[in-house]
């Protein structure tokens, strides 16, 4: 009787330590940067969440497990771009660190998205960098949402801001208020 479960097996080849390598290698990661992306979502899919893990916390200024950086270099630069990726690569996949352990939890339809790791392939063989106009439009930067400030917010901040100022002055709130309102704000 044949087992017909495919089994996916993590490449151990030169490879291996590519995460490692461009992690101990601060001083040229923006050339690799892509490539090394490729290769941690590659074992990630193959199971081996590890190069993965290694590069979000050395890109989040952690260390991580036996991996070393140059002394006095970080990786900080790259988070950015690291989640950009991974919210176009990865889909209902949740990463959580917590005591220095990291949990991650694939969703019933998540993982690695092929298409947009392909996209990334071929970034990564174009040798483009971070900055390129090529990597902005594989990996659009996220809108930022501008909220409008309504006179409900500034009233909650206000009250907020009061409770706090008589709480560390050990005054009532109406004594803040005078107070507050006896300041003489230059226009």
């Amino acid at each position: 009787m044949t087992n017909s479960k495919t089994v996916k097996t993590v490449k151990t080849t030169n490879e291996n330590n590519l995460v490692k390598s461009w992690i101990s290698n601060a001083r040229n990661a923006e050339y690799n940067f892509i490539k090394t992306a490729v290769y941690a979502f590659e074992q990630f899919d193959n199971r081996n969440n590890i190069p993965l893990l290694a590069m979000i916390a050395f890109c989040n200024g952690k260390e991580f497990g036996s991996y070393k950086i140059e002394k006095g270099y970080t990786l900080t630069q790259f988070k950015t771009p690291l989640k950009r990726i991974m919210d176009k690569v990865l889909s209902d996949v949740t990463i959580r660190y917590k005591d220095k352990k990291a949990k991650v939890k694939v969703g019933e339809n998540g993982g690695v998205n092929h298409d947009q790791l392909q996209g990334l392939r071929i970034l990564a063989a174009s040798q483009v960098g971070i900055k390129s106009k090529s990597f902005d439009e594989a990996f659009p930067k996220p809108e930022k949402k501008v909220s409008e400030y309504t006179v409900e917010k500034a009233d909650a901040e206000i009250a907020k801001l009061l409770t706090k100022i008589s709480t560390e002055l050990g005054m009532t709130i109406d004594q803040a208020k005078a107070k507050v309102s006896a300041i003489k704000v230059a226009a």
